[in-house]
This record gives C-alpha cells, structure tokens and sequence, in this order.
C-alpha cells in the first residue's frame, strides 16, 4: 500500500459540492414539520393532512454513502501496477535489405538478392517475440512494413522484392539506417536491433553519415563472396563502369565485420545451410533476454484500478433509496 494513489486526483474535488449538498439536505430536513411555530393549533388539523411521523435519515446517509464512494472510484484508487516486460524494445528487429544493382551478382545461386529474401524468411520464421519491420534501400529507402507481430505480412512482401522496383539505383545505406532508427522512434521505443543485409563494399563511411545512436545495434549479414561475379542486367548483358569495364561485384567480410562489432552488433557471411540464421536469431534473442534480466525489476505506468470493486456497495445502498419506502422509510 505504499504505493496508494489515484489515478485521476481530481475527481476528488466533487467532495466539495457534496458536502454542500449534505448540509442544505441536513437543514430542509431539520426544517420539515415545523408548521406548529407558523400556526394556531386550532389550524394544525386542516393543514396537516396526515400525522406527524419522525423523519427517517437512512436514506440521507444511504445516499451520502454511495455518492462517497462514487467519487472515490471515479478517482481511480489503485496500489499496483500491471507487470508489463520492458524487453519488448530490445526485441523489436528492422531488417534492412539492400536492392541496389550489386544484389543481383550471381556469385551466390540463383543470385545474392534471392538467396537474401530465403534467408529473411528463415529468420521471420525463428522469431517468436518482438516486433520486425522491413526496409528496403537503393539511393533511397523506403518502409515495407513499419514494426509489427504479424511477420506473415513480411513473408508475403518478399517475393515482390527486387532491384527493378527503385525508383533509382545507387547503395546509400546511411540513408536506410537512419530510415531504420525513425522507425523504433516513430513506435516509441528506445532501444532495438537492426539488421542489415547487403555487399555494401563502403560500409564504414556509411555508418559514419548515418550516426547511429548507441542503444540501436546494427548487425551484418554480408551477402556475397569474395571472388565476387559480375552483375546481370534485366534487358541482358552485365553491368558496366564508365571505362566499359564489366563491374566485378566483390564482399568485404573485413569491412562489414569490424563495421557491425563497433556498431554493438554481429557479423555473419550468408552461408548455403541455415548455420547463419541460426547464429543471428540465437544472437538477437539473447539480447533481449539480458535485456530482461536487467531491467525485470522495472514496470510500466500501467496501474491496476480498484475503483471498479466500489461498485458493489454503491450498488446497495442505491437500492435503498431505490423506491420510495421499499428498503427504508422516508
């Protein structure tokens, strides 16, 4: 009980008008039957049509009970807060998905940008708390779907995903990350992971412009090989550099490696079996259970509200004033 309190304090300043109430109900009461000082007795019996009977105040306080109560539950008394897990922030996940023209490269069959949308699916299936959003990049980025439980409305996007779909080519992942953290922000949370699926061969610089806050961790799958293959085009032949040189679409492991450690994050290199999903879902939940097990002692402004068990003795005495002489006399 030390935590007594109401939710809404201000209901209690009704009190006031009831207790002016009370006393002008007091007073017409004291004045009732006071026709003997007004009146010579020999006129009593033609005024008074019915004898005299003492004035019953049950239904004065009955009333008075009730309206007492009523205010107190309107206030919203409570001593408890709801256990809400606070972990849900670290839990929620933004996936970020590069399209630019390098995903394409058919060094990973059937290509790096396929093979990353099997891998996505596989991750949304191992999920089984939090919310995942989607974001898709080239020069720019855009929502796929904001933060949500439902990761089946994920699933049934990917298939729709691919290069052809931007509006304008180029990789700017600093964009996507900045997209990503107005994401958690815009659904109130503080804290979450993000991870990122892409080649981008300029990460360090990206991470830079994009000045991700410390309580988002960003966390790399690196699609691609080292070898690296040229990068097919939709009208056919492959793509060239200004020079008419077929450009080579090459990952840098060390680059992204070092780029999600100082990020707070994870490396992973996509991998033909499910090693690699299974290493970064076993890795995000973790993070939420330490972030758990850290903060299990917080709860949210959630507060159970006891005013509602009022309703039962408000409920009684109502009834006796319910008719005029049923319960109580008047």
């Amino acid at each position: 009980m030390s935590e007594f309190h109401f939710i809404r304090p201000y209901w209690l300043l009704a009190f006031l008008p009831l207790l002016v109430f009370v006393f002008l109900s007091v007073k017409n009461k004291l004045q009732q039957g006071s026709w003997q000082a007004v009146c010579d007795a020999e006129l009593l019996p033609y005024v008074l049509q019915e004898k005299q009977s003492p004035q019953s105040r049950v239904p004065l306080i009955t009333n008075s009970l009730a309206a007492i109560l009523t205010i107190i539950a309107l206030a919203g008394p409570t001593w408890q807060r709801i256990p809400t897990p606070v972990f849900r922030n670290a839990a929620a996940l933004v996936i970020v998905l590069d399209l630019s023209r390098s995903m394409d490269a058919g060094d990973i069959k059937p290509s790096r940008l396929i093979r990353a949308r099997y891998k996505i699916a596989d991750l949304l299936q191992n999920r089984k708390d939090g919310q995942t959003a989607l974001v898709v990049y080239a020069a720019s980025a855009f929502t796929v779907t904001p933060l949500t439980d439902d990761t089946r409305t994920i699933n049934s996007q990917l298939s729709a995903l691919s290069s052809d779909i931007m509006p304008a080519q180029g990789s700017n992942t600093a964009v996507a990350l900045q997209h990503a953290v107005q994401l958690f922000k815009n659904a109130g949370l503080q804290q979450g992971q993000i991870l990122l699926i892409s080649d981008d061969n300029k990460i360090a610089q990206a991470i830079d412009q994009a000045d991700l806050p410390s309580a988002f961790q960003l966390s790399i799958l690196g699609v691609g090989t080292a070898e690296g293959a040229p990068i097919k085009l939709a009208q056919g032949g492959f793509l060239k550099d200004n020079k008419g040189n077929i450009v080579l679409a090459k990952l840098n492991s060390r680059a992204l490696r070092q780029a999600a450690q100082e990020s707070g994050g994870i490396y992973q290199q996509i991998t033909d079996t499910d090693a690699d999903i299974q290493r970064l879902s076993h890795y995000f939940d973790q993070k939420a259970k330490r972030n758990e097990a850290q903060h299990n002692d917080l709860l949210l402004e959630n507060w159970v509200e006891a005013g509602v068990w009022l309703l039962l003795p408000i409920l009684l005495l109502s009834a006796l004033s319910f008719r005029r002489g049923l319960l109580a006399d008047r």
